[in-house]
């Protein structure tokens, strides 16, 4: 696949500009309800409204990533938050917006961030290839953390204390510029995939059946992500270090600021968060460097280990700058983990499950947070924040053990090549068994009771090409072997994929040829590996029974 480099800087484009409104929001909108009421509890409210779209409508918006075309998605995502904003804007001006109106907002805002960014993050391997996807997800992630974490709550704060219409209006037109940047840079149609594309003008196909009911298409991710060994311990390992940082969170703000034993002001207190978004910024952009070193698999222990850091340091002490650079080093690891996760989950979840996979997988990482927080609260009551630290930090080390049996490199690595290859069976059994397969279609075995007919010279002969040649062979203009391809039938292993195609030999011959500009410079391990698989496949086929 060619890289569509203009169409991802209008992705990325859109992608920051909506993040750096996402950051406006989360310091407006709390900020009017305190011009509306003066309870804590009622202004956290906003704050729970927003975030509560996270448990309640991400595998639902899982579902209808993959099954809507994801630009017009993601465009029509960014036009609704100005709408919204546009009648809270009204409603403010005309001083008739109530606090309800207010916790409306924040739930269609979380509703829509979360539609915007998952459907974001899945046209994104249908931009860059394969192999660019690191770099691609390391500039987005780092893009995130910059504009939604360090440079959109500051902003915000300027804008309200400018007035809250002008903050409300503000905002939205950072959002109507990211739905332009899509309409007028990404010109492309990103509606789900097959593992396997066919040509744009096949053969006419009988009508299809009925799309599967919502329920059936939201099991079918969530059996994947449970099939899957990787992505399923990814996802738990996920939520028990959300779990552990929200308790750290959650109780860091007693601990730091005065009367703490830290003794800072609320000013210094966000200039320590500060130190955490800027290792977040330097971690993602540092992601593709540090994976090329060390590899994915300890590219995730240094998150492990970093996140130790960071929530032990103040159970052992309280000096500012211990704090300071343990939180800067947690940030880093972040970086690190969000940036190598995502791009495995866009190299192994088939594109048409992408949307309720992730979301999946999102759902259980995020479901780690609110557990955290009540455990930590009901903790520092009774026990006091150190305590809280320290087994936050216990629970990230016991994240150590995964490592040593189920995530090493060598499972990565096959789990990969499996999908890259389409489905050898080496590569099936050497990580992906555990991720199941769809029941294939019967294919009718060759009449051969016909002794009266003299068997032909070149017999049609079955043999499964890898789907990393089938792409390739799409845009062949040998026709033989286009009808042949347009007539094999789609085999899933795993989440790996090949083309059971009959031909006779000479065809198969033919076409592993004209794959053999594949092996040329630059080729990967993964293309020179299916090149001889297939081969290896029709000489098998050319023996004598």
């Amino acid at each position: 696949m060619r890289e569509r480099r203009g169409e991802f800087v209008g992705l990325w484009t859109a992608y920051a500009l909506s993040n750096l409104a996402d950051g406006l929001v989360v310091i407006t909108l709390p900020l009017i309800a305190l011009t509306l009421t003066s309870e804590p509890g009622l202004v956290a409210g906003v704050t729970w409204a927003q975030t509560m779209p996270y448990v309640l409508c991400t595998l639902a918006v899982g579902v209808l990533v993959d099954r809507v075309e994801r630009g017009r998605l993601v465009r029509v995502a960014h036009l609704l938050r100005v709408a919204a904003l546009g009648l809270l804007a009204l409603a403010l001006a005309g001083d008739v917006a109530p606090l309800a109106m207010i916790y409306t907002m924040a739930f269609l805002l979380g509703t829509a961030e979360l539609v915007g960014d998952l459907a974001s993050s899945a046209m994104l391997p249908a931009v860059v290839p394969k192999d660019r996807l690191g770099a691609a997800n390391s500039r987005m992630e780092s893009t995130r953390s910059a504009l939604n974490e360090f440079v959109g709550p500051p902003l915000g704060g300027l804008l309200v204390a400018a007035g809250t219409v002008t903050a409300v209006l503000g905002t939205a037109g950072v959002y109507l510029a990211a739905a332009g940047a899509l309409l007028l840079l990404v010109r492309g149609r990103y509606a789900p995939r097959p593992a396997i594309p066919r040509p744009a003008t096949p053969r006419p196909q009988p009508s299809p059946p009925d799309r599967a009911s919502w329920r059936a298409e939201l099991t079918e991710g969530l059996t994947f992500l449970r099939r899957h060994p990787l992505l399923r311990n990814l996802a738990v390992m996920v939520c028990v270090m959300a779990g552990a940082w929200s308790a750290w969170s959650a109780v860091l703000v007693l601990y730091a600021v005065a009367p703490g034993p830290m003794g800072l002001s609320g000013a210094e207190y966000g200039l320590l968060l500060t130190t955490l978004a800027l290792g977040g910024v330097l971690g993602s952009l540092a992601a593709g460097w540090v994976q090329r070193t060390l590899g994915a698999r300890d590219t995730l222990v240094v998150d492990v280990i970093t996140s130790v850091l960071m929530l032990g340091a103040p159970a052992l002490t309280d000096r500012v700058w211990i704090i300071g650079i343990t939180t800067f080093v947690g940030g880093f690891g972040s970086g690190l983990w969000n940036v190598t996760v995502v791009t495995l989950r866009h190299r192994l979840i088939p594109d048409e499950l992408l949307g309720r996979v992730s979301s999946a997988a999102r759902l259980i990482g995020w479901g780690g947070m609110p557990v955290g927080a009540v455990l930590a609260g009901v903790l520092a009551q009774t026990s006091g924040p150190r305590v809280v630290f320290a087994l936050a930090a216990a629970a990230c080390a016991l994240l150590f053990l995964p490592f040593v049996r189920v995530i090493r490199e060598d499972t990565i690595r096959a789990a990969v090549e499996a999908v890259v290859e389409g489905g050898a069976d080496g590569a099936v059994r050497g990580g992906m068994d555990g991720a199941g397969a769809r029941e294939l279609p019967h294919v009718p075995p060759q009449d051969q009771d016909r002794p009266e007919q003299a068997p032909p010279v070149d017999p049609p002969t079955t043999i499964d090409m890898p789907g990393l040649l089938a792409e390739h062979l799409w845009n062949t203009s040998d026709d033989a072997i286009r009808d042949a391809l347009n007539a094999a039938w789609n085999i899933r292993r795993g989440h790996g994929c090949s083309l059971r195609v009959t031909a006779p030999i000479t065809l198969h011959r033919a076409a592993l040829r004209q794959c053999a500009v594949l092996l040329g410079d630059g080729s990967t391990a993964a293309v020179r590996k299916a090149h001889r698989t297939y081969a290896d496949r029709i000489a098998a086929a050319e023996q004598p029974s």
